[in-house]
């Protein structure tokens, strides 16, 4: 691999961690693994992510996301205090009901919801990966790429409550160290404290920061550690050992807020203020969040200082509103809320005067921070209304901010002979990315009555691909971690291809799928694809395979290309058992690119071309 395209974590120590005062540490912008920034996608409401759309890499710009590690740590059918280190809970014979998902329950039956107990915990709606618990190391796993892809930074792990959850976040850290020294990027980590500010703080002084624990993961800032967190909850010990800066909800009228000075909102009106650490006139940070609460009525459609009627969930309104402010400010660090809260518990003790809209007094349930797909807050994909949605909309409003990777690609020609020996592969040094290790499989316990999920799924690690093309042919290339399986095996090394400027009719884009139905081990077909059901053959090619490599070419005319300018987006994909669902390009086997990303080619970035006297050839 080139060296210029390894990336490399650093945590530089200028002298002893434990000498605080002379702590010196950089934050680190994050560094895709899989150069993700320079992916193009089109998410389920149609809108465009294209890397053209953005400015390069912007030094000095971070996001991080509100970050959850309670799920299964209070009990399931009954809220339960909770384990003593902090942990996911044993489950008991009792546990036969929950989850509770509060969108299920109202679609039975919404004027008369047959809640869970009080103060058990309820999810507001289905996340995609199931109704997972915060250890399942799979799930971890899939986060970590979900927000490397989409550039975040740090993950800003909950512990408002007071409990720190040191098992979750242990084996959150392990995870994400295993990825690193693979080579695979993961955001870092940092906590936000609240209630019982002084004794979490000390907590994790002690248990994480005084240790040294997974430091290599440690977000920086301004030269120490970040920690948000009250003022007061610092002691002599580990006053100097932080950059902290206090965070809660609101600013306007807040004593908390004051006049902004190290003051970092995690939840703002808009327009959102911002925070400042040097001077008034230096935005150092700002909030966007995806809603506010139930409570106050502002759910996912509120605009404009209003919440509507008719709600439009899906569209990320208010989401959009908090990031144009957010963008237009251009701090050096946004905070995001929130990527995967999910569970609320349940109240009636007549605290609340307002829910939904609504007066409300005791007896009466209610949810304080979510309640169903419009009044959450998480952008993790969810198994219902708003899909995916969420999630590319962070991903662009993220390259808004941060810019992206710009590569001058210069793409030579160089026709392939299709004989299953690839050295001639060698010639073509522009290459594309997936990270090695997203086949993991999973097997896990889910919440409450839900005994396992299971997925085996990952079959053929997809670690790289090559394209190149010449005056009559397209030629792909694909390079897998081990032995690629069988032609034999169902839904095998697919690869979708998006034609640049087609008017064509397509299933998400793509007009042509290579290998829906595989001949066999030389002939493969090229499908058309009309829509989210018709597949008509347009004919079969050539390819050959051999230990971890294949190779195929596809001649222009098949694909409707007639000129030698011309553009292309592509995904492998290997056992995604999609059926007609794109969203099993994020779960099941590999795609690469990741979920609904694609990689770009385009023959007319050419700045020179190379040509040959060989003619190109099948090996029958």
């Amino acid at each position: 691999m080139s060296k210029s395209l390894i990336y490399l974590y650093f945590s530089i120590f200028t002298v002893n961690l434990y000498g605080q005062d002379s702590i010196n540490l950089p934050a680190l912008s994050i560094n895709s693994s899989s150069h993700a920034s320079t992916w193009f996608a089109t998410d389920g409401l149609g809108r465009k992510i294209n890397p053209n759309q953005y400015p390069s890499s912007r030094a000095g710009k971070y996001v991080g996301i509100f970050y959850f590690v309670w799920q299964g740590a209070h009990g399931f059918d009954q809220h339960s205090g909770g384990a003593a280190d902090g942990g996911i809970m044993q489950k008991k014979q009792t546990d036969t009901l929950s989850p509770y998902d509060i969108t299920q329950i109202l679609k039975k039956n919404s004027l008369n919801p047959q809640y869970g107990p009080v103060h058990a915990f309820h999810h507001w709606g289905e996340p995609y990966l199931g109704y997972y618990l915060a250890d399942d190391e799979w799930v971890i796993r899939k986060h970590a790429q979900m927000l490397s892809d989409a550039g975040v930074d740090v993950i800003i792990l909950d512990a408002t409550n007071a409990a720190i959850y040191l098992p979750q976040v242990t084996k959150i850290a392990n995870v994400y160290s295993k990825l690193r020294s693979s080579g695979i990027s993961t955001p870092s980590i940092s906590f936000i404290v609240n209630s019982a500010a002084k004794q979490t703080v000390d907590n994790l002084y002690k248990q994480i920061y005084k240790k040294g624990m997974f430091k290599e993961l440690w977000f920086n800032w301004k030269g120490r550690p970040l920690l948000l967190c009250p003022p007061e909850a610092l002691n002599e010990e580990n006053k100097n050992f932080f950059s902290t800066r206090q965070s809660w909800a609101w600013s306007k009228k807040q004593k908390w807020f004051a006049d902004g000075k190290d003051k970092w909102p995690w939840l703002d009106h808009y327009p959102q203020a911002y925070g400042w650490h040097e001077s008034k006139d230096q935005p150092e940070q700002i909030t966007v969040s995806i809603a506010q609460h139930p409570m106050s009525n502002i759910g996912r459609s509120f605009q404009d200082g209003q919440e509507p009627e008719v709600k439009q969930t899906t569209k990320g309104l208010y989401f959009q509103e908090q990031w144009n402010r957010a963008l237009a400010v251009d701090p050096e660090f946004i905070f995001v809320t929130g990527w995967n809260e999910w569970v609320a518990m349940r109240f009636d003790d007549g605290a609340s005067a307002n829910f939904l809209g609504k007066n409300i007094g005791k007896g009466e349930t209610y949810f304080v921070d979510l309640y169903n797909a419009e009044f959450s807050r998480d952008a993790e994909p969810e198994k219902g209304e708003t899909q995916d949605h969420y999630y590319y909309q962070l991903v662009n409003n993220i390259r808004k901010f941060k810019g992206v990777e710009k590569t001058n690609i210069e793409q030579l020609t160089f026709p392939k002979v299709i004989d299953g020996y690839f050295a001639d592969w060698q010639n073509v040094i522009t290459y594309y990315n997936d990270d090695a290790g997203d086949t993991y499989h999973r097997k896990h316990p889910g919440w409450g009555r839900i005994k396992e999920y299971l997925n085996t799924s990952g079959r053929n690690d997809i670690i790289q691909c090559k394209v190149s093309s010449d005056k009559s042919n397209l030629y792909f290339y694909v390079k897998t971690s081990g032995h690629i399986s069988s032609w034999k095996d169902k839904d095998w090394m697919q690869l979708f291809i998006s034609i640049e400027g087609s008017q064509a009719a397509h299933w998400l884009g793509f007009q042509y799928l290579i290998n829906a139905t595989v001949v066999n081990s030389k002939t493969t077909s090229l499908t058309r694809l009309d829509g989210a059901t018709r597949r008509l053959i347009n004919g079969h090619l050539q390819y050959r395979y051999k230990s971890n490599e294949l190779e195929l070419a596809i001649p222009l005319r098949m694909l409707n290309i007639t000129s030698q300018n011309f553009g292309l987006n592509f995904k492998w994909a290997d056992n995604c058992q999609l059926s007609g669902d794109p969203m099993h390009w994020m779960d099941n086997g590999d795609s690469a690119p990741n979920g609904r990303f694609t990689y770009h080619y385009s023959s007319s970035s050419s700045k020179n071309s190379h040509t040959s006297s060989k003619r190109v050839t099948f090996i029958r």
